[in-house]
């Protein structure tokens, strides 16, 4: 052992050349034992984040999907209905209702509009008519307002006047003729007591003088009676008719106002019943518009949800609808979103805005990548 250590000390060269064989020996017995690690079996580790994923199917929907909707008012019928998964352009028929009720109740609504537009127009001529004849009954009323005024101006400032000045003048006269016939009878008493007038004469210018003294008396009584009773009586008369008058002005004014309200009414009353019957003339053409229903975009179309056999609802050739019935879909494939149901035990670890990958089942070599939008409180 000792000579061995002396030997290896002596000559170092020879123990480095023994390890190399060792070792060479070694390595190729390990090898010829074992396969050889490919390259490609080894990967570059780095600290990252542990990805901790739940997996779990859910429904896949557009995020924006256009539905079309039966507005059409009351049920009806399917005529006709473009294949699901049909491609459409803007402006193709989708769907048609039946619209053979609806003609009909617009061929007489249209009847219903043109009878009650001529009891408007009728109604119309009527209020002119009356207002014609009432602006002429007022125009009547007036003017015996003023024919009465005009009576009461005319006897107190012409006819009174001047019926007071002929009594008056044939009270000055028969005094005159009284004078005259004083004078005459004087003169006839002086002929008489020379005898140059007989008694006959003398009686005669008696008698004319006491006719004259009648005649006087009677035009003062006929003053005093005109005075006291018929001027009064003429007065209160005329002032009574311009009463009256102005009476029947009023009544007819009111008449007037009256009649024109009532035909006016009656007008209004007509144009809303025309106004009424046309806007249901109006509607019932937006419904039979409505019987066609056009696609306001392109796209894919998809029965609506409820549609599908077994469910109780189908869009199809002669199925009954109701009014704001889903029928169709138009989806915006760009954008697409999915309902996942998670089990109640994993709820709380999905939250808001967490990263997702989805794979499709009709693309199963593709996968998608996504967040959490929202998560539902049940």
């Amino acid at each position: 052992m000792t000579r061995l250590l002396s030997f290896i000390r002596a000559r170092p060269v020879w123990l480095l050349l023994f390890l190399l064989a060792a070792i060479g020996g070694t390595a190729y017995a390990l090898r010829s034992r074992k396969p050889v690690v490919a390259a490609n079996s080894y990967h570059t580790v780095k600290r990252d984040d542990f990805l901790v994923s739940l997996v779990e199917g859910g429904t896949l929907r557009a995020v924006q999907e256009l539905i079309i909707r039966n507005e059409l008012e009351g049920g009806t019928t399917i005529v006709s209905v473009v294949p699901e998964g049909t491609t459409v352009k803007q402006g193709d028929l989708l769907v048609e209702l039946d619209s053979s009720g609806l003609k009909e109740k617009l061929a007489n609504q249209e009847v219903t509009v043109q009878n009650a537009e001529g009891a408007y127009g009728r109604a119309k001529e009527d209020l002119e008519i009356q207002k014609l004849t009432m602006d002429a009954s007022v125009k009547d009323a007036v003017l015996k307002v003023e024919f009465a005024i005009s009576d009461l101006e005319k006897y107190k400032e012409g006819d009174w006047p001047q019926t007071r000045r002929a009594i008056e003048a044939k009270i000055t006269i028969a005094q005159e003729e009284l004078q005259r016939a004083q004078d005459r009878l004087n003169w006839t008493k002086t002929l008489e007591a020379k005898g140059y007038a007989t008694k006959d004469e003398l009686k005669a210018d008696s008698l004319t003088m006491k006719r004259q003294e009648i005649i006087i008396e009677q035009a003062d009584e006929e003053k005093r009676l005109a005075i006291k009773y018929t001027y009064p009586k003429s007065v209160r008369q005329l002032e009574a008719a311009l009463d009256t008058a102005r009476l029947g002005l009023l009544q007819v004014k009111q008449k007037a106002t009256s009649t024109i309200k009532s035909y006016e009414t009656d007008v209004n009353a007509k144009l809303n019943t025309f106004d009424l019957q046309r806007e249901r003339l109006t509607e019932m053409k937006k419904q039979l518009e409505l019987t066609k229903i056009y696609a306001p975009q392109e796209g894919l179309v998809v029965y609506a949800t409820g549609s599908s056999i077994g469910s109780g609802i189908l869009i199809e050739q002669g199925a009954s609808i109701r009014q704001k019935q889903d029928l169709l879909k138009l989806p915006d494939v760009t954008q697409m979103m999915i309902e996942v149901k998670v089990h109640e035990s994993h709820v709380r670890q999905v939250k808001p805005n967490l990263g997702a990958y989805v794979t499709i089942d009709s693309l199963p070599d593709k996968q998608f990548t996504g967040i959490v939008k929202k998560v539902a409180v049940l």
